[in-house]
Protein backbone atom coordinates (compact mmCIF):
# COMPACT_ATOMS: atom_id res chain seq x y z
CA UNK A 1 0.00 0.00 0.00
CA UNK A 2 1.36 3.46 -1.04
CA UNK A 3 2.06 5.87 1.37
CA UNK A 4 -0.15 8.61 0.30
CA UNK A 5 -3.03 5.82 0.15
CA UNK A 6 -2.14 4.87 4.00
CA UNK A 7 -2.51 8.35 4.97
CA UNK A 8 -6.36 8.59 2.97
CA UNK A 9 -7.13 5.21 4.95
CA UNK A 10 -5.72 6.55 8.96
CA UNK A 11 -6.57 10.33 8.38
CA UNK A 12 -10.09 9.63 9.76
CA UNK A 13 -9.18 7.04 12.68
CA UNK A 14 -6.38 9.17 13.29
CA UNK A 15 -8.22 12.34 14.07
CA UNK A 16 -11.26 10.45 15.89
CA UNK A 17 -8.44 8.88 18.40
CA UNK A 18 -6.43 12.49 19.03
CA UNK A 19 -9.92 14.65 19.36
CA UNK A 20 -11.13 11.06 21.35
CA UNK A 21 -14.20 11.73 19.19
CA UNK A 22 -14.32 8.18 18.56
CA UNK A 23 -15.44 7.82 21.97
CA UNK A 24 -18.93 9.68 21.21
CA UNK A 25 -19.36 7.87 18.17
CA UNK A 26 -18.90 3.97 18.53
CA UNK A 27 -21.24 1.64 19.78
CA UNK A 28 -20.92 1.48 23.79
CA UNK A 29 -20.35 5.50 23.81
CA UNK A 30 -21.69 5.65 27.20
CA UNK A 31 -19.30 3.31 28.41
CA UNK A 32 -16.68 6.20 27.97
CA UNK A 33 -18.81 8.36 29.52
CA UNK A 34 -19.22 6.12 32.52
CA UNK A 35 -15.18 6.14 32.50
CA UNK A 36 -15.33 9.90 31.78
CA UNK A 37 -17.99 10.28 34.89
CA UNK A 38 -15.96 8.25 37.05
CA UNK A 39 -13.66 10.22 37.50
CA UNK A 40 -15.01 13.50 38.34
CA UNK A 41 -14.99 14.72 41.71
CA UNK A 42 -18.94 14.66 42.91
CA UNK A 43 -21.05 15.72 45.40
CA UNK A 44 -23.36 12.89 45.66
CA UNK A 45 -23.01 10.40 48.65
CA UNK A 46 -24.81 7.49 46.75
CA UNK A 47 -23.48 6.18 43.60
CA UNK A 48 -25.87 3.32 41.25
CA UNK A 49 -23.62 0.98 38.83
CA UNK A 50 -25.18 -1.34 36.88
CA UNK A 51 -25.71 -3.31 33.71
CA UNK A 52 -27.75 -2.30 30.71
CA UNK A 53 -31.41 -2.66 32.24
CA UNK A 54 -30.03 -0.65 34.79
CA UNK A 55 -28.95 1.64 32.26
CA UNK A 56 -32.50 2.03 30.85
CA UNK A 57 -33.93 2.79 34.19
CA UNK A 58 -31.16 5.17 34.96
CA UNK A 59 -28.80 6.42 32.09
CA UNK A 60 -25.15 7.54 33.12
CA UNK A 61 -25.84 10.70 30.37
CA UNK A 62 -28.63 12.41 32.87
CA UNK A 63 -28.08 14.26 35.96
CA UNK A 64 -29.74 13.44 39.12
CA UNK A 65 -30.60 15.17 42.40
CA UNK A 66 -28.47 13.67 44.69
CA UNK A 67 -27.01 10.72 42.98
CA UNK A 68 -24.71 9.62 40.41
CA UNK A 69 -25.14 6.61 37.82
CA UNK A 70 -22.03 5.16 36.16
CA UNK A 71 -24.81 2.81 34.58
CA UNK A 72 -22.90 0.81 31.16
CA UNK A 73 -23.70 -2.83 30.47
CA UNK A 74 -22.76 -6.53 31.22
CA UNK A 75 -20.61 -6.78 28.80
CA UNK A 76 -17.89 -4.74 31.00
CA UNK A 77 -18.13 -7.54 33.55
CA UNK A 78 -17.71 -7.02 36.90
CA UNK A 79 -13.94 -6.15 36.75
CA UNK A 80 -15.57 -3.30 34.45
CA UNK A 81 -17.61 -2.36 36.82
CA UNK A 82 -15.00 -2.11 39.47
CA UNK A 83 -12.65 0.14 38.06
CA UNK A 84 -15.53 2.54 37.24
CA UNK A 85 -15.95 2.29 41.29
CA UNK A 86 -12.29 2.74 42.05
CA UNK A 87 -11.76 5.35 39.63
CA UNK A 88 -14.55 6.86 41.28
CA UNK A 89 -13.37 6.72 45.18
CA UNK A 90 -9.75 7.72 43.89
CA UNK A 91 -10.99 10.73 41.82
CA UNK A 92 -11.62 11.58 45.94
CA UNK A 93 -15.48 10.87 46.00
CA UNK A 94 -16.92 10.17 49.40
CA UNK A 95 -20.25 7.84 48.98
CA UNK A 96 -22.33 6.23 51.88
CA UNK A 97 -23.88 3.73 49.47
CA UNK A 98 -22.95 1.89 46.22
CA UNK A 99 -25.91 0.76 44.86
CA UNK A 100 -25.54 -2.54 42.23
CA UNK A 101 -28.55 -2.62 39.88
CA UNK A 102 -28.24 -6.15 37.80
CA UNK A 103 -30.24 -9.03 36.28
CA UNK A 104 -29.57 -11.89 37.37
CA UNK A 105 -28.13 -13.31 34.11
CA UNK A 106 -25.12 -10.36 34.13
CA UNK A 107 -23.31 -12.27 37.01
CA UNK A 108 -22.52 -15.00 34.49
CA UNK A 109 -19.87 -12.91 32.42
CA UNK A 110 -16.47 -14.30 32.78
CA UNK A 111 -15.18 -11.94 29.90
CA UNK A 112 -15.47 -14.81 27.11
CA UNK A 113 -18.24 -13.57 25.30
CA UNK A 114 -18.20 -12.10 21.64
CA UNK A 115 -18.83 -8.37 23.29
CA UNK A 116 -15.72 -8.58 25.36
CA UNK A 117 -13.41 -7.53 22.88
CA UNK A 118 -15.22 -4.21 22.03
CA UNK A 119 -17.15 -2.83 25.06
CA UNK A 120 -14.51 -4.15 27.58
CA UNK A 121 -10.54 -4.57 26.15
CA UNK A 122 -11.27 -1.10 23.79
CA UNK A 123 -12.12 0.62 27.01
CA UNK A 124 -10.01 -0.66 29.39
CA UNK A 125 -7.20 -2.73 28.83
CA UNK A 126 -4.80 0.38 29.24
CA UNK A 127 -1.97 0.60 31.03
CA UNK A 128 -3.56 2.44 34.49
CA UNK A 129 -6.13 -0.35 34.99
CA UNK A 130 -3.14 -3.43 34.44
CA UNK A 131 -2.16 -3.53 38.25
CA UNK A 132 -5.84 -3.71 38.89
CA UNK A 133 -6.19 -7.05 36.68
CA UNK A 134 -6.23 -10.51 38.45
CA UNK A 135 -4.57 -13.49 37.45
CA UNK A 136 -7.88 -14.54 35.95
CA UNK A 137 -8.36 -11.76 34.32
CA UNK A 138 -5.26 -11.83 32.50
CA UNK A 139 -5.99 -15.44 31.16
CA UNK A 140 -9.65 -14.05 30.14
CA UNK A 141 -7.67 -11.55 28.39
CA UNK A 142 -5.04 -13.62 26.34
CA UNK A 143 -7.72 -15.92 25.53
CA UNK A 144 -9.32 -13.33 22.88
CA UNK A 145 -7.75 -13.24 19.60
CA UNK A 146 -6.72 -10.28 17.96
CA UNK A 147 -6.07 -8.46 21.27
CA UNK A 148 -2.83 -6.83 19.71
CA UNK A 149 -4.77 -4.96 17.48
CA UNK A 150 -7.36 -3.60 20.02
CA UNK A 151 -5.62 0.04 20.13
CA UNK A 152 -4.88 -0.10 16.62
CA UNK A 153 -6.54 3.54 15.26
CA UNK A 154 -8.45 1.98 12.89
CA UNK A 155 -9.91 -0.93 14.66
CA UNK A 156 -10.02 1.51 18.25
CA UNK A 157 -12.02 4.08 16.47
CA UNK A 158 -14.79 1.55 14.60
CA UNK A 159 -16.99 -0.92 16.11
CA UNK A 160 -14.46 -3.79 14.90
CA UNK A 161 -14.24 -6.62 16.88
CA UNK A 162 -13.18 -10.43 16.44
CA UNK A 163 -16.12 -13.22 16.30
CA UNK A 164 -14.60 -14.59 19.03
CA UNK A 165 -16.68 -17.50 21.07
CA UNK A 166 -14.99 -19.65 24.00
CA UNK A 167 -14.61 -23.59 22.14
CA UNK A 168 -17.51 -26.06 24.06
CA UNK A 169 -16.31 -28.91 24.98
CA UNK A 170 -18.14 -31.96 24.93
CA UNK A 171 -19.07 -32.47 28.61
CA UNK A 172 -21.45 -35.05 30.38
CA UNK A 173 -24.63 -32.49 31.38
CA UNK A 174 -24.29 -30.96 34.87
CA UNK A 175 -26.64 -31.55 37.88
CA UNK A 176 -27.62 -29.96 40.48
CA UNK A 177 -27.40 -25.80 40.77
CA UNK A 178 -27.03 -23.46 37.47
CA UNK A 179 -23.32 -21.16 38.64
CA UNK A 180 -24.61 -17.19 39.53
CA UNK A 181 -22.01 -15.78 39.63
CA UNK A 182 -18.36 -16.50 37.28
CA UNK A 183 -15.35 -16.72 38.61
CA UNK A 184 -14.55 -12.95 37.51
CA UNK A 185 -17.81 -11.81 38.96
CA UNK A 186 -16.66 -13.02 42.34
CA UNK A 187 -12.96 -11.55 42.00
CA UNK A 188 -14.86 -8.32 41.68
CA UNK A 189 -17.63 -8.38 44.05
CA UNK A 190 -15.06 -9.58 46.57
CA UNK A 191 -12.34 -6.44 45.56
CA UNK A 192 -15.42 -4.20 45.80
CA UNK A 193 -16.40 -5.42 49.22
CA UNK A 194 -13.19 -4.79 50.59
CA UNK A 195 -13.54 -1.40 48.66
CA UNK A 196 -16.48 -0.51 50.95
CA UNK A 197 -14.42 -1.87 53.72
CA UNK A 198 -11.62 0.34 53.41
CA UNK A 199 -14.23 3.63 52.30
CA UNK A 200 -17.15 3.06 54.63
CA UNK A 201 -19.67 2.57 52.36
CA UNK A 202 -22.73 0.08 52.34
CA UNK A 203 -23.28 -2.18 49.36
CA UNK A 204 -26.67 -3.35 48.01
CA UNK A 205 -27.37 -5.69 45.32
CA UNK A 206 -30.50 -4.37 43.35
CA UNK A 207 -32.55 -7.05 41.02
CA UNK A 208 -33.52 -5.15 37.82
CA UNK A 209 -36.99 -6.33 36.14
CA UNK A 210 -36.62 -10.19 34.91
CA UNK A 211 -38.46 -11.80 32.67
CA UNK A 212 -40.47 -14.95 33.53
CA UNK A 213 -38.67 -16.70 31.22
CA UNK A 214 -36.05 -16.33 33.37
CA UNK A 215 -37.71 -17.25 36.74
CA UNK A 216 -37.09 -21.42 37.15
CA UNK A 217 -32.99 -20.38 36.15
CA UNK A 218 -33.19 -18.06 38.73
CA UNK A 219 -34.53 -20.55 41.29
CA UNK A 220 -32.31 -22.93 40.19
CA UNK A 221 -29.56 -20.95 40.37
CA UNK A 222 -26.24 -21.93 43.00
CA UNK A 223 -27.21 -19.65 46.06
CA UNK A 224 -24.13 -21.48 47.90
CA UNK A 225 -21.54 -19.21 46.02
CA UNK A 226 -23.08 -16.00 47.37
CA UNK A 227 -22.61 -17.74 51.10
CA UNK A 228 -19.21 -19.38 50.38
CA UNK A 229 -17.66 -16.12 48.96
CA UNK A 230 -18.52 -13.77 51.74
CA UNK A 231 -21.20 -11.82 49.72
CA UNK A 232 -24.14 -12.70 51.88
CA UNK A 233 -24.73 -8.77 53.15
CA UNK A 234 -24.53 -7.54 49.51
CA UNK A 235 -27.57 -9.49 48.47
CA UNK A 236 -29.30 -9.72 51.30
CA UNK A 237 -32.57 -7.90 49.38
CA UNK A 238 -31.46 -9.65 46.05
CA UNK A 239 -33.53 -12.30 45.35
CA UNK A 240 -36.81 -12.22 47.13
CA UNK A 241 -37.50 -8.50 45.33
CA UNK A 242 -36.67 -9.46 41.74
CA UNK A 243 -39.99 -7.91 39.98
CA UNK A 244 -40.90 -10.43 37.04
CA UNK A 245 -42.93 -10.05 34.24
CA UNK A 246 -44.59 -11.33 31.18
CA UNK A 247 -41.63 -11.80 28.65
CA UNK A 248 -43.98 -9.39 26.35
CA UNK A 249 -43.08 -6.61 28.24
CA UNK A 250 -39.46 -7.10 26.93
CA UNK A 251 -37.59 -6.39 23.47
CA UNK A 252 -35.34 -9.21 23.97
CA UNK A 253 -36.34 -11.18 26.83
CA UNK A 254 -33.68 -8.51 28.75
CA UNK A 255 -34.25 -5.01 27.81
CA UNK A 256 -37.84 -3.40 28.82
CA UNK A 257 -39.40 -1.47 26.00
CA UNK A 258 -41.02 1.30 28.46
CA UNK A 259 -37.98 1.42 31.01
CA UNK A 260 -39.34 4.57 32.49
CA UNK A 261 -42.57 2.61 33.78
CA UNK A 262 -40.41 1.03 36.44
CA UNK A 263 -38.16 4.02 37.32
CA UNK A 264 -39.98 6.04 39.70
CA UNK A 265 -40.99 2.70 41.36
CA UNK A 266 -37.05 1.99 41.90
CA UNK A 267 -36.73 5.83 43.22
CA UNK A 268 -39.85 5.10 46.20
CA UNK A 269 -39.23 1.63 47.24
CA UNK A 270 -35.67 0.97 47.10
CA UNK A 271 -34.11 4.58 47.62
CA UNK A 272 -36.77 6.02 49.61
CA UNK A 273 -37.29 9.04 46.90
CA UNK A 274 -38.13 12.09 48.32
CA UNK A 275 -37.36 14.93 46.14
CA UNK A 276 -33.46 13.68 46.73
CA UNK A 277 -32.18 10.41 47.02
Amino acid sequence: MSFPLVAIVYSKPIYLLVTEKYKSQVAGSYIYKAIEKSKTKEPYRKLVIGDSVGRQLFPNSDEYANFNSLCTNQAVSMCGQYLLLNNYINAGNKIDTLYLLFNPTSFSNNLNQVYTFHYFLKPFNRAEYQSEFTSLVKEQIANIPYTFLVRQPYVLTSNWAPDYRPAVTSQPAKTGPVSLLSPVSIEYLKKIKNLAGKHDFQVVVIPTPTSLKYKERVANCNKAQIDSNGLNQMFEQYFENIIYLDESLFSDGIHLFRPQDYTERYLNEWFKYQGVL
